[in-house]
């Protein structure tokens, strides 16, 4: 359906047809709209993911925390200028369809590295143009099957968090082994940002698939992982930090990331996914009420969270 500017929606989807040849055109121009939907107020995420693997079809999800700030950024001159930018790289018989309120999309069969990132305040631009450079590269290599990224949640938290999806293991140690990232790394400013990543098999290993039915939408799955990640880091940076400190960097963030991965694998997101699976998969006949429920569930214990950890001494 079409979104006209006043349906009261918050995220939208662009569907895109690309002509043959224009992959790594589209690649550069995903990483630009990804920048500069990040700078754009009220922005929570964006997705960008093939309808199929190596299709010429994608879909881009653009995430806000309101309906009007949505409305702003879909009337807004800096997406009209994506948009014009994105034409000449289109099939000639398929243009850029109308808007639609974004549907529930389901993680593809694919391997997601988590990256995330801490940006020093003020610095947000010198990041932003890092990660497009970034992301630009990694669109142009075999397997690659989409990336979301979110934004601070709340914008306070200087904590942006991406998701990089591979078709395959192999394909994504490919892009992170590359001679490519490598250079990017490499000027990459810590003065700007420091980050960490942590490698998800499967859609988001094997945490979602023992109930019968389809997997919980790729965003769902994600809020989840970011709610039991988050206390994980946070308890790692106060406490365990200081233990490692006199330790090699290596292997302080080895040991810091087997202990987060052993944590997120088992138990937490064991208990998270079993105790909201009445939101993951919202029964027929209560899915707008488990719908409308769970989010704000999901708001109470990220506040509760960041409370948390916001006022320990």
């Amino acid at each position: 359906m079409n979104v006209p500017s006043t349906t009261r929606v918050t995220a939208i989807v662009t569907r895109v047809s690309l002509r043959a040849g224009a992959e790594d055109d589209f690649a550069r121009w995903q990483a630009a709209l990804t920048r500069v939907a990040g700078e754009a107020p009220g922005f929570v995420s964006i997705e960008v993911v093939p309808v199929a693997p190596q299709a010429l079809d994608w879909h881009v999800v653009q995430r806000f925390r309101t309906a009007a700030e949505l409305d702003a950024w879909r009337g807004g001159e800096a997406r009209a200028a994506c948009l014009a930018t994105l034409r000449p790289l289109l099939h000639p018989e398929q243009p850029v369809a109308p808007d639609e309120a974004a549907p529930d999309f389901h993680a593809l069969a694919c391997v997601t590295e988590v990256i995330t990132t801490r940006v020093e305040p003020g610095r947000e631009h010198a990041f932003r143009a890092w990660a497009e450079a970034a992301q630009a590269a990694q669109a142009r290599f075999p397997g690659y099957a989409g990336t979301l990224v979110q934004a601070p949640l709340p914008p306070q938290i200087p904590y942006w968090t991406a998701l990089v999806r591979f078709a395959t293991p192999g394909q994504l140690d490919a892009w992170l082994g590359s001679p490519e990232r490598q250079a990017l790394l490499r000027q990459a400013d810590p003065a700007v940002a420091t980050w960490t990543s942590r490698r998800l098999d499967g859609p988001f290993a094997g945490w979602f698939s023992e109930e019968p039915g389809a997997a919980p939408p790729a965003w769902k799955q994600t809020t989840l992982v970011l709610l039991v990640l988050f206390p994980v880091v946070m308890l790692e940076i106060r406490f365990l930090s200081p233990l490692t400190a006199g330790l090699p960097p290596a292997v302080a963030t080895f040991v810091g990331n087997a202990i987060s991965v052993a944590l997120v694998s088992w138990p937490l997101m064991r208990v998270a996914a079993t105790g909201l699976g009445w939101w993951l998969r919202p029964a027929p006949g209560r899915r707008r009420r488990n719908e409308i429920l769970g989010a704000f569930v999901l708001l109470g214990l990220y506040a509760a969270e960041l409370a948390t950890f916001t006022l320990l001494p």
